[in-house]
């Protein structure tokens, strides 16, 4: 193999000439899954998962409280999209998942599949959509990435090895990062007072990644690995800093803040598949056992002193066998699951406090399992050389019951079975179009931390738990249309060159919304929030396009993109209006470029444009809106290849317009993101 294939590999950042971001579609399915190779995205310098993400057709960026950006699709709020990592989910609650985004290096992923409707074989699928992250394989070669980068006063360095046999289909991987950067504002008022907030943030990650790859008689896969990932995070908060945590806030207070948090996460995960095949049959048979841990501690010195220390310790062990037909035409296959997951939390701090007297002054401890049962059928019958169809259905059943809670006895929370059909179409026009229907349904189980019965007390504001709370139900519906420049398009280049529309909706029953009350208490009253399902529908309708093409210039290829978002939520009780689902922007643009004008030479930009958001959170007396700005990305790169051995890539982040904003009760803060730039060099042995 030559060295410059072996870089290829071993990067997973790199892609074929003049290549952008559409995926690679097989015209041989009727799903709509998507493949993107995270070479394709190489010239965006992408450190991490998250940097990948971010530049793929039809994602927007949702707004967190503390500022982050998080990944969506379809214009729903990340919590109705599921990231799995080789087709597992990360433990965690949704924070861990969000910041795994951040920590999961982009050298280490091989390939992104995204089912943008749920299939029933998927072991949980989300009704935003489905991003599966495959890590690199044992075959790839061996190499050294080093690269710096960061902000002005800040740093951010990142050193990766690759090392794999060639006898033996062993690979290693291994990463370390270091970051350090300032973050700055401004906090106004109606009223015109002024005050200005400076945060310092330091993080440190490592990666590790072993993975075994061999042939058993040589036609029987056997895949093994080990992914192993550690997070450190300081942050220093000083000044007027009124929204920080403006989603748990009824009313953000305008006043000085000196604060300091610090946590450390680790996730170990040891999985693998063996699939045997025979003449007609394939069995693929699959383990996964993980654990994940959190440390996190809060210390807050004005304007009210207070620490808060939280642990949370998971884990999952889950076993599945697959049975597929692989020939017939009536490509059946039937799976069934089992996953154990545990929760043990403990936590302590100065402002604990309870209203229930039974349990005042008690740490907000508990210990939850949970056992689930997946069981799909499904049938992919190829009805015309031109019409694919596929049918099938999940049985989903799972069992709640908490251990333990801070002193008191064992109690059920939640049992629930679910049954979700799903159907895809797939016909195809000409050598060049056809169109794509799939129908189904999906379920958004509630967060554990939202269903423990617990109370925690923290100033003035309580959490209190529901264990009545139920999943969410999802209706999908998706139709697209895709048309290839190309005449005679084959499987591979499907979507290297074309026209692609989507048109969808979701509807979300029971869907989940955080309540906010208010109770008598001495010497103030107490702000309550407690999640709560809505009786009423909740509606997103959207379409989305993206297309790609020669402009007519030698070795150059433009790729644009565009969305619009509407949704509707009909609340009971609290509020008697519709509004918008939270987060929801209300359209995307995109433009993208690449062009060789030397060999060995590329650049290019990306610019990206999204609609402000709002979150609406209902109050006993009406409502409170926290408000987003619309933001906009523009990433220029610059890439060269000076010999056959050694690369070299500059990319630069840019946010043009004015600082983006978030306002709550008249309270507006700003916050200065500042230009990043990065540097890499790569060299492969």
């Amino acid at each position: 193999m030559k060295p410059t294939l072996l870089w290829l590999l071993v990067t997973g950042v790199l892609v074929p000439a003049c290549s952008l971001a559409l995926p690679q579609v097989s015209s041989n399915t009727a799903y709509p899954q998507e493949v993107y190779s995270a070479r394709d995205l190489r010239f965006y310098n992408p450190q991490t998962l998250y940097d990948l993400l971010r530049h793929l057709p039809g994602v927007t960026l949702g707004q967190q409280s503390n500022g982050k950006t998080e990944i969506q699709l379809h214009g729903l709020d990340s919590s109705y999209l599921t990231i799995l990592i080789n087709g597992q989910p990360l433990l965690g609650d949704r924070e861990n998942n969000i910041l795994s985004t951040r920590q999961i290096p982009a050298a280490m992923i091989d390939h992104i599949l995204i089912d943008r409707n749920p299939r029933a074989d998927l072991i949980q699928s989300g009704s935003a959509g489905t991003i599966n992250v495959v890590l690199s394989d044992a075959y790839g070669g061996d190499g050294l990435l080093l690269s710096a980068g960061g902000q002005p006063l800040s740093s951010r360095q990142v050193f990766a090895a690759h090392l794999s046999g060639d006898k033996h289909p062993l690979r290693l991987f291994g990463e370390h990062r270091l970051h350090r950067y300032n973050t700055h504002g401004d906090t106004d008022t109606e009223d015109g007072n002024h005050g200005s907030w400076e945060s310092s943030q330091r993080e440190q990650s490592e990666s590790l990644h072993l993975s075994y790859n061999t042939l058993l008689q040589n036609r029987h896969p056997l895949s093994l690995y080990l992914l192993q990932s550690e997070h450190e995070h300081t942050e220093n908060l000083d000044g007027v800093y009124a929204l920080n945590r403006p989603d748990i806030q009824s009313a953000p207070v305008f006043s000085d803040v000196h604060s300091q948090q610090q946590g450390e996460r680790r996730n170990q995960r040891a999985g693998g598949n063996l699939i045997i095949n025979w003449r007609h049959l394939s069995l693929e048979t699959s383990f996964v056992a993980e654990q994940f841990s959190l440390d996190h501690q809060l210390r807050q010195q004005t304007p009210e002193a207070a620490w808060q220390r939280s642990d949370i310790d998971d884990s999952r062990y889950q076993l599945g066998a697959q049975l597929r037909e692989t020939v017939a035409e009536h490509r059946w296959s039937a799976g069934l699951s089992f996953e154990q997951r545990k929760r043990i939390a403990t936590g302590s701090g100065s402002a604990i406090l309870t209203t229930n007297s039974d349990r005042s002054g008690l740490p907000y401890n508990y210990d939850v399992k949970e056992n689930r049962i997946g069981l799909h059928l499904l049938d992919r019958w190829q009805v015309t050389d031109s019409t694919h169809f596929e049918a099938g259905f999940r049985m989903e059943s799972h069992e709640v019951s908490l251990d333990s809670f801070s002193g008191s006895e064992a109690s059920g929370i939640d049992t629930s079975t679910y049954w979700l059909p799903s159907f895809h179409l797939m016909h195809r026009l000409t050598n060049q179009s056809r169109v794509r229907i799939s129908v189904s349904q999906s379920v958004k189980e509630p967060e554990i931390s939202e269903q423990v019965p617990y109370e925690f007390r923290q100033g003035n504001i309580i959490w209190r738990g529901n264990d009545a709370l139920e999943a969410e139900l999802i209706s999908n519906f998706d139709l697209s249309y895709e048309y290839n420049f190309m005449r005679q398009a084959s499987a591979r280049t499907d979507r290297n060159s074309g026209l692609y529309i989507r048109a969808f909706q979701r509807i979300i029953n029971r869907a989940i919304y955080q309540g906010i009350s208010t109770e008598t208490s001495t010497p103030s009253p107490l702000t309550v929030l407690t999640s709560q399902n809505n009786e009423g529908n909740s509606i997103l309708r959207g379409v989305e396009l993206d297309v790609e093409f020669y402009p007519g210039i030698e070795d150059m290829r433009i790729d644009i993109g565009a969305g619009a978002y509407h949704s509707e939520m009909q609340t009971d009780g609290l509020l008697n209006q519709r509004y918008q689902l939270p987060n929801q922007p209300g359209y995307m643009v995109r433009l993208a470029f690449i062009h060789q004008p030397l060999a060995g030479l590329r650049y290019g930009g990306n610019w990206r444009y999204q609609d402000g958001s709002d979150r609406f959170l209902p109050d006993e007396s009406g409502y409170l809106v926290q408000s987003s700005s619309p933001r906009q990305n523009l990433d220029i790169f610059v890439e060269f290849q000076w010999s056959s051995y050694w690369y070299s890539l500059a990319n630069l982040s840019l946010t043009p317009g004015p600082p983006a904003w978030q306002e709550q009760s008249g309270i507006r803060q700003y916050r200065d993101v500042q230009p990043q730039w990065q540097l890499a060099l790569m060299r492969a042995f």
